[in-house]
């Protein structure tokens, strides 16, 4: 069995679990536009870094992507 496969059972595995997918997802985020030279303002850092909304981080990386400037990302 492959560990994505396995369903959490307690609510600290879920929690925890969850809380290791957000800081991945911020971890992604920051690395793509470090990488694509995109530069951004420590409030836009802190913003990031203060999201707790998987959804929401999982559509910035992907906005990240293409993104010619941080701008992009928020609108």
């Amino acid at each position: 069995m492959k560990i994505e496969d396995y369903q959490w059972q307690s609510d600290f595995a879920i929690e925890h679990q969850a809380l290791g997918e957000i800081r991945g997802e911020k971890k992604a985020l920051l690395n793509v536009l470090k990488a694509r030279g995109i530069v951004m303002s420590a409030d836009l850092r802190k913003r990031i870094s203060e999201c707790t909304d998987l959804d929401q981080l999982e559509h910035w990386v992907q906005c990240a992507a293409t993104a010619d400037k941080i701008g992009e990302l928020f609108d």
